[in-house]
């Protein structure tokens, strides 16, 4: 793995700390299924539209599957930067053929817009930028250092036709006096997903011990890139986004973002 400092995955290269989190996301995100189910519902197309959807920092696929049983004439572009995820993905989405097209850029830098581009020119796209419906995004943006967040509002803003949305399912700063709180919050919801899920039962702490070796996979320090809710949104409205606002928000995870205006 990449010195930590100089990791722009966060540990996501790792290929043994990806296998963990696509055998346990269900288990380890709170409130899981409630986010993915909303945040389909969320995008405001028929179920038969032949929308073209953006999925930024995709994993393993598992959002872009949702989306394309759910509108069934939709493709979607993947893009993630690490080359394990890309692979689960690859697996996972196989079966919808050229309804998918999977790209491995890093979203640390501006330069993933240029593997943006030949993908969409190998599916027939006139090069005019604007060419998604809907871009988005679950559990992965916190990645980036705050500059990059601001930037890739403004760059998303770019990708998406008038009337575009952006939805942005991501984790947000805790409120300092509450932290300890929602920790134990978070521990319970997981207990209660795997109970429901797989019929077991550990104790918090083991579980805590858990997510805290797989965060030392990730070089220990990648939270500090996680911003408040209120920063966020304030780049989403300098970008020019409208109808700016938090939709959905369970302790620190939230679905946010807001839809390009009609309007040249």
């Amino acid at each position: 793995m990449a010195d930590a400092d100089n990791d722009t995955l966060c540990g996501w290269g790792n290929e043994a700390k990806v296998a963990w989190f696509v055998t346990n996301a269900d288990i380890i995100v709170p409130r899981r299924k409630e986010q993915v189910d909303l945040l389909i519902e969320l995008m405001p197309f028929p179920h038969d539209a032949s929308v073209a959807v953006l999925d930024l920092g995709a994993g393993f696929g598992a959002i872009t599957e949702r989306i394309l049983e759910h509108f069934q004439r939709a493709t979607v572009t993947c893009v993630d930067g690490s080359e394990a995820m890309v692979a689960h993905a690859t697996k996972r989405l196989s079966t919808f053929g050229e309804r998918v097209k999977i790209l491995k850029a890093d979203l640390a830098s501006a330069s993933w817009l240029r593997a943006l581009k030949i993908g969409v020119a190998t599916r027939g796209d006139s090069g005019d930028g604007a060419v998604f419906d809907a871009t988005v995004s679950a559990i992965a943006i916190h990645h980036l250092n705050h500059e990059r967040k601001r930037q890739l509002c403004s760059e998303v803003f770019d990708l998406l036709r008038p009337g575009g949305i952006f939805l942005n399912n991501d984790v947000v700063t805790t409120p300092p006096a509450l932290k300890d709180r929602f920790d134990a919050l978070n521990l319970v919801a997981i207990q209660e997903q795997e109970g429901a899920q797989r019929g077991t039962s550990r104790t918090r702490e083991q579980i805590q011990a858990e997510l805290h070796e797989q965060l030392r996979l990730a070089g220990g320090h990648h939270q500090s890139h996680i911003a408040p809710l209120s920063d966020q949104l304030v780049w989403l409205t300098a970008a020019g986004f409208e109808s700016v606002d938090c939709y959905w928000r369970y302790l620190e995870l939230a679905i946010f973002g807001g839809v390009r205006g009609s309007r040249a």
